[in-house]
């Protein structure tokens, strides 16, 4: 099973999500992964200030990630990291990840869906990484902080760039793989984003207005992306 190629598992929850932990624990329950010794929910890092970040909840993801591949750096273990609203398709349980590998993507969104390596990336919702990859990416994350620390140098190239703003985990994950090549990376499409209330700018109308009928809504939408990505 593809999950027998990772010695822990990560999940990110906020404490106040409860509502999110719950479904989690439902989706475990259904992939045959609920009660398994190798994971572990991790407390999401929540923060007020925006920092160097478009957003605090953007700051949050950083240092959540960031904090689980530090705490797991030179231990030696393939890890694998999900996000609270990760959901898995009817099919992960064929997938078989290669021999060698660095990065996984579980689910993402490509620039070009044909060439996902040379693309940026929209999607950490997956994640695994190798012992190697653990080390690098838990240095580079953590230098990436730093105010003088030099950008991906393609990102200038992006519409609307702004060296001064730190890019989000999954945009600084591709400026990781710029910088380390090195790291085999493998892309997949095994797990989806359940679709839940946001914790930015407080969610939407609907969610403080009908939540059983947006509950239900969603609920159908998660079904139906299962099946069909």
């Amino acid at each position: 099973m593809f999950t027998d190629n990772f010695d822990a598992i990560y999940i990110i929850n906020l404490r106040s999500r409860s509502d999110r932990r719950s479904e989690m624990l439902e989706e475990l329950g259904r992939i045959g992964l609920r009660g398994d010794p190798r994971i572990r929910f991790f407390d999401a890092i929540e923060t007020s200030e925006a920092g160097s970040f478009s957003h605090p909840a953007a700051h949050g993801c950083y240092l959540s990630h960031l904090s689980i591949l530090e705490g797991e750096s030179g231990l030696g273990r393939h890890i694998l990291i999900l996000e609270d609203d990760c959901n898995f398709r009817r099919d992960w349980v064929r997938y078989r990840l290669p021999d060698r590998w660095d990065i996984f993507y579980g689910g993402y969104a490509a620039d070009d869906p044909a060439d996902p390596l040379n693309s940026n990336i929209i999607g950490a919702h997956c994640m695994g990484y190798s012992p190697g990859a653990v080390n690098v990416a838990a240095s580079y994350l953590r230098r990436l902080l730093e105010p003088d620390f030099p950008p991906d140098p393609r990102a200038s190239e992006d519409k609307g760039f702004n060296p001064a703003i730190k890019p989000p985990f999954d945009g600084a994950i591709v400026w990781l793989r710029r910088a380390h090549p090195e790291l085999e990376t493998v892309f997949a499409q095994i797990a989806v984003q359940r679709a839940s209330r946001s914790d930015i700018a407080g969610g939407n109308k609907l969610d403080r207005w009908a939540p059983p009928l947006i509950g239900v809504a969603r609920k159908l939408k998660n079904s139906l992306r299962r099946l069909i990505g």
